[in-house]
């Protein structure tokens, strides 16, 4: 998994525009979400970095986390909550060094059944030098 998670933060690290749409099946309601984020990197000004995200969960024995590179630019994320038994996976394809796409299926454990559905985009933003 180490191998997997640096060949992944190496390819997306940077700043991106992200454009979310989720369904959840609960409510049966649609939320678009648009957003600059960072990853991997420090940033004052984004509401969500997905490096912090990752090392705040690191040490959690509630919560099991995985990666795996199933094809080149085709990793699976996995994340297995136990207390609320709720298994969250994501396929996250990278098509070129801009831009990724990003398909998340959650599941209740529980009651075996599907909760949600999220589709993600992600250009990357352009560093202008001085």
């Amino acid at each position: 998994m180490k191998d997997n998670l640096s060949i992944l933060s190496n390819q997306i690290k940077g700043d991106w525009f992200l454009q979310e749409n989720s369904y959840l099946t609960i409510n049966k309601q649609q939320r678009k979400y648009k957003e600059r984020v960072s990853f991997l990197k420090n940033s004052q000004s984004n509401r969500f970095n997905i490096g912090n995200c990752l090392l705040e969960n690191a040490n959690n024995k509630k919560l099991i986390f995985k990666v795996e590179e199933i094809k080149e630019n085709l990793f699976t994320i996995i994340s297995l909550n136990r207390n609320e038994q709720i298994k969250y996976k994501e396929y996250l394809y990278i098509i070129s060094n801009n831009f990724m796409i990003s398909l998340i299926i959650i599941k209740n454990l529980h009651k075996k059944q599907y909760i949600g559905l999220k589709i993600s985009s992600y250009i990357r933003r352009i560093q202008k030098t001085l």
